[in-house]
């Protein structure tokens, strides 16, 4: 019995990321029947490399997606630190097996399936939607970057710095937050303010009428 069926329910509409998505669930039900037939450490090691090898290109191919414009900065931003975490995760992963740390098991796989599952449904499903609604010519950008070639693992230095800069894109998105609803707040004041001019100017006029009336 495989650990996660594919189903329609996770398909997006893209066909080169529900074809990759597919192969990522064949991968992982591949890595959880392993750890129930006879152990293999090599057949592991090896299963594990081209999960590895294989998340990276397939992160890659939408983060180049993304790239050509069509996705909230915001969304960008989620996704691309999702993957990174995941990636992430998944060399940790790697390195204790090869260290003889840590073995495969079951609670392991059921970890990466429901993170797989969850992005799937929520953030990649998110990317498409707004790819559909901003690009009707999607599918030649499907087929530049499926054509586009790039091999962007992280060392440690360079996941230092991602965390910098999220943690910098994050002050920057405080900051911008706390200005607009100051700017909010002011206008908020100026209309109230000017309010009260208008209803005075309105006052000042129905005086002026009534005297002229009077006289």
């Amino acid at each position: 019995m495989q650990i996660i069926e594919w189903s329609s329910d996770f398909a997006l509409g893209i066909a080169e990321i529900d074809d990759q998505h597919r192969a990522l669930v064949g991968m992982i039900n591949a890595l959880d029947a392993s750890t129930h037939a006879d152990y293999s450490a090599e057949g592991m090691r090896k299963m594990l490399d081209e999960l590895n090898a294989y998340v990276r290109d397939h992160f890659a191919f939408e983060e180049r997606l993304m790239a050509g414009g069509g996705c909230t900065q915001e969304l960008v931003t989620r996704h691309t630190a999702e993957h990174a975490y995941f990636r992430s995760v998944l060399r940790d992963l790697t390195a204790d097996f090869e260290r003889g740390y840590a073995g495969i098991t079951v609670t392991l796989i059921e970890y990466l399936v429901h993170w797989l599952l969850h992005h799937i449904v929520v953030v990649d499903r998110a990317m498409s939607q707004q790819l559909n609604a901003a690009d009707p010519e999607l599918a030649a950008r499907v087929a530049a970057a499926l054509a586009t070639t790039m091999v962007d693992d992280l060392t440690d230095s360079e996941r230092h710095l991602l965390n910098e800069l999220r943690r910098a894109n994050e002050q920057l998105e405080r900051l911008v937050h706390e200005r607009t609803k100051a700017l909010n707040e002011r206008n908020g004041k100026l209309e109230a303010e000017l309010g009260e001019a208008r209803a005075e100017v309105q006052r000042l006029r129905l005086q002026l009428a009534g005297r002229g009336v009077a006289g």
